[in-house]
């Protein structure tokens, strides 16, 4: 829709490169972390992240709650198959694609790389950070498992099948994350369920993720451009409908 030319650049120290620990495994030199502590919309959220790909030139993790029971689904998904099954939540279509997804009582981020930042494939990314929040339910005595063979049986419900790099905790998907990737950099969402997290798991995981790990706020001329995007997008039926 254009929006990328009604934003400004997040100012930021050019940095977050992608670098790699002794094990191999990949950490941002700089990692900026936005923590909500206020719950949004739906629509709101979807719109903030995108906000943030267009316009950070750092890479940037994010954490945040919704304020209604809600579900998210991917850009491919058709509209009838969700109002279907989910009539009294709110809906709303991510960017990103992978299949439908329950929010609520999840823990919920996302994490952009722009392309400056240097980050790796798409594959490798998605494992790096499963590898590290599979790491830290492991400290904290859950018997998590990376899954190697995705599983055989196809649904549009995210939680309901399991791809390469995915976790499981006693059989059962307990983490997933879509990825979408245009000019401007990567956006990766994610969602860990099913279990409950430490209070403080975004922290411990930004620390995972980033070598150096700055607290940022998003300035308010940019949270103005994301309620924009938020009714004019994603909580339009021309978005949400589309398919």
């Amino acid at each position: 829709m254009g929006y990328d030319s009604l934003l400004p650049a997040i100012q930021a120290p050019q940095g977050g490169v992608a670098v790699r620990d002794r094990e191999g495994n990949m950490k941002f030199e700089k990692l900026r972390f936005i923590q909500e502590n206020e719950p949004k919309a739906a629509a709101e959220n979807m719109a903030v992240d995108e906000v943030l790909l267009w316009t950070a030139d750092c890479p940037v993790f994010r954490s945040y709650s919704w304020i209604h029971p809600s579900v998210s689904f991917g850009y491919f998904i058709p509209w009838k198959a969700v109002v279907s099954q989910y009539a009294g939540r709110d809906l709303v279509r991510r960017w990103t694609g992978g299949g439908i997804v329950e929010h609520g009582e999840d823990f919920t981020y996302s994490l952009v790389c722009p392309v400056q930042s240097g980050f790796p494939t798409t594959g490798e990314l998605y494992r790096c950070v499963h590898l590290a929040i599979e790491n830290l339910l492991q400290r904290n005595g859950r018997a998590v498992e990376m899954v190697l063979i995705p599983d055989p049986v196809r649904s549009d419900a995210c939680f309901e099948r399991a791809i390469e790099f995915d976790l499981k905790l006693h059989g059962k998907k307990i983490a997933g994350a879509a990825i979408r990737r245009n000019r401007k950099g990567l956006l990766l969402q994610g969602s860990i369920q099913r279990l409950k997290v430490p209070e403080y798991f975004g922290a411990m995981l930004v620390n995972a993720l980033g070598k150096q790990v700055e607290i940022y706020t998003l300035p308010g001329t940019l949270i103005k451009k994301a309620m924009c995007i938020a009714k004019e997008k994603y909580g339009a039926a021309e978005w949400n409908c589309r398919l």
